[in-house]
């Protein structure tokens, strides 16, 4: 898709936390998320494109090991996954990089 952008860099927002442990720890009665909800995430993923706005996500660093290390053994990076969707998916889409 001509004019997609995918990025991976360094999160250097302290107070973001990771999506995928808000996912699957969520909010308490009260509205207060759950204490393990609560890890900052150290990456961050954005992908936009001319029809959508970004997309983003963010990892904690255990969250981020666990989608690159599947179950079967193979360990498949984000930076990996990243390069392989623009070019199966993405032709003519760049990616930036910037892992400090």
């Amino acid at each position: 898709m001509i004019g997609a952008t995918l990025s991976l860099i360094r999160n250097s927002n302290k107070n973001q936390w990771c999506d995928y442990c808000k996912t699957r720890w969520g909010q308490l009665k009260d509205g207060t998320w759950h204490i393990k909800a609560q890890v900052p995430a150290v990456w961050k993923a954005v992908s936009e494109s001319p029809k959508r706005n970004g997309i983003t996500r963010f990892y904690c660093q255990d969250c981020a090991n666990e989608v690159q290390n599947w179950p079967d053994g193979t360990y498949y990076s984000l930076k990996q996954q990243l390069e392989d969707a623009i070019t199966h998916y993405q032709k003519g889409a760049y990616y930036d990089e910037q892992l400090a």
